[in-house]
C-alpha cells in the first residue's frame, strides 16, 4: 500500500509498552509517537513513526491502491455510506393526507405552476384539501364538488352523526373561503 517515496521501515518491531517506541523509519532514532495503519486489510495494526516520517508515510498512503474496476467501485460505494447498509428513498409525490404542510413545501402542483398563477395561502390550501380538489379557477367545478360533499356528509343522511356535522361545517367554511378567494382574485365571476 506504499509508494516508493515512503520511508523505509526498521526491521525490529518494538511492541514492548514499557519502553519508548522508536520510529519505524529505517535509520531514525526518534520516538515513534504517531500511528499509521500497516495495510488496508490491517487498519488497526499500526506502524509508529516520528512526526516527519508519519507525514511522509501519509503522503504515500493510498487506501485504494491495487483495486481496479468493479472492486474499486464497490469499495467507493461502501465508503460513501460509512460501510452501513442503505436503501433508496421513496420516489414520487407523497400522499395527500400523510401529513400537514402549512408552508407548502411539498405542494408540487402549486410549485410547478408558472409565475402567472398566484400563490395560495395555507388556509386556502387546507380548504382545497377539505374539498378534495386541486386548485382550479372554475367556480362551477368547485360548486359541483361542494354539493357532492354536502350530500355525503349531511347530518340527516348520516342519522344525526356529530362527526358528520363537524365535517359539514368544515366543508361549508372551506367552500366559502375558496369562493371568496376566487372572486377577489378576479379569476372568475361571482356566482
Amino acid at each position: 500500500m506504499r509508494r516508493a517515496d515512503a520511508p523505509d521501515l526498521n526491521s525490529n518491531d518494538d511492541d514492548d509498552d514499557n519502553r519508548q517506541r522508536r520510529c519505524a523509519a529505517d535509520g531514525c532514532i526518534e520516538e515513534g509517537a504517531y500511528p499509521a495503519p500497516k495495510s488496508r486489510s490491517a487498519l488497526r495494526d499500526y506502524l509508529w513513526f516520528c512526526l516527519e516520517h508519519v507525514r511522509e508515510y501519509n503522503k504515500s498512503w493510498n487506501y485504494y491502491e491495487g483495486l481496479q474496476g468493479a472492486a474499486l467501485e464497490a469499495e467507493i460505494r461502501r465508503a460513501t455510506t460509512w460501510e452501513r447498509p442503505s436503501w433508496k428513498f421513496a420516489t414520487g409525490k407523497p400522499s395527500e393526507n400523510s401529513f400537514e404542510d402549512p408552508l407548502g413545501l411539498f405542494d408540487f402542483d402549486n410549485r410547478e405552476a408558472g409565475p402567472a398563477q398566484r400563490q395560495i395561502t395555507p388556509e386556502e390550501r387546507r380548504a382545497w384539501q377539505i374539498l378534495q380538489l386541486s386548485p382550479v379557477t372554475d367556480i362551477d367545478i368547485v360548486k359541483k364538488q361542494y354539493k357532492r360533499l354536502v350530500k355525503q356528509t349531511h347530518p340527516d343522511k348520516n342519522g344525526g352523526d356529530a362527526a358528520a356535522e363537524e365535517r359539514l361545517k368544515d366543508i361549508n367554511l372551506a367552500y366559502s373561503l375558496i369562493r371568496k378567494s376566487l372572486v377577489t382574485s378576479g379569476e372568475t365571476a361571482a356566482h
